[in-house]
């Protein structure tokens, strides 16, 4: 009867050419009784370990013997081992054939989204361009404004990882209403066109008076919305406290997935384990 692979019965025993073997009662372990050990990840989405890593082995019980280059690591929890499935490198670094980064590679949290908030709030305080672009009429919203915006570098405090940010309606409503207060703006500065100035001086004031009620109405829109987006950003603590918040999560998203580079760099150096067929 196949006895039960525990850390009181399991050993490791070296060869003098340095082979190191995964023994239980003073017999090499089989296919057989690796299979048992329970599959449990070993490093932790912290970047930390559950446990201490005995070694690895050159075998495949999953039939994963096709997927992207990885380890199964045998490892001690208490007084059980368990073995892992442990990738050459983290995933948000893993990059496929074609050469496309894995979509854990983009980072994204609510503090990234609030930031962005606070960020497009700000330019349309001080005038400037928003992030986002103008919404052209008839278009469809979520194809335009609500898709993922990347940060640029400038404000993404890191060049370790693209952060991605998304932001509420009353962003989108915003951004949108500028653009359409600015456009009426313009329109007045342009002033009458050659055709225009042709037409009886009543018609050309109807025209001016028309183009500044507009400017006006659009404003008044746009000064509501403003409004509401001030508010949205007050209650996340304004945007001092939401620059803090991101700058610390970001700080820590880069030194967890440093952890996890130092963790899967360390387990590749483990010795590996052999076992009997």
């Amino acid at each position: 009867m196949t006895r039960q692979l525990t850390t009181q019965n399991a050993t490791i025993t070296t060869a003098a050419v340095e082979v190191k073997t995964l023994t239980i009662s003073g017999k090499q372990v089989t296919l057989a009784v690796f299979r048992q050990l329970k599959e449990e990840p070993l490093i932790t989405e912290d970047g930390t370990l559950n446990g201490e890593p005995w070694g690895s082995v050159n075998y495949h019980p999953d039939k994963c013997s096709a997927d992207a280059e990885h380890l199964h690591i045998v490892w001690q929890k208490g007084a059980e081992l368990r073995r892992s499935n442990v990738t050459a490198v983290p995933d948000f670094d893993r990059v496929s054939p074609g050469g496309h980064q894995a979509g854990t590679h983009w980072y994204r949290s609510t503090a990234a989204n609030r930031y962005l908030t606070a960020l497009v709030y700000m330019g349309l305080r001080a005038g400037r361009e928003p992030l986002l672009s103008p919404l052209p009429r008839g278009s469809n919203k979520f194809d335009t404004y609500m898709a993922k915006l990347e940060l640029p570098a400038g404000l993404s405090e890191t060049e370790e990882f693209p952060v991605i940010g998304t932001v509420p309606q009353a962003t989108v409503d915003a951004a949108d209403l500028c653009a359409a207060y600015r456009f009426a703006k313009a329109e007045i500065d342009r002033g009458l066109s050659d055709y225009e100035r042709t037409t009886p001086p009543e018609w050309q004031a109807k025209v001016i008076a028309q183009r500044h009620a507009t400017a006006d109405h659009q404003r008044h829109k746009y000064d509501e919305a403003m409004g509401v987006l001030g508010v949205a950003v007050e209650r996340c603590g304004g945007i001092v406290d939401m620059k803090c918040a991101y700058t610390a999560e970001i700080r820590a998203e880069e030194a967890r997935r440093q952890r996890h580079r130092d963790a899967h760099a360390a387990l590749a150096e483990l010795p590996q384990l052999f076992i009997a067929v």
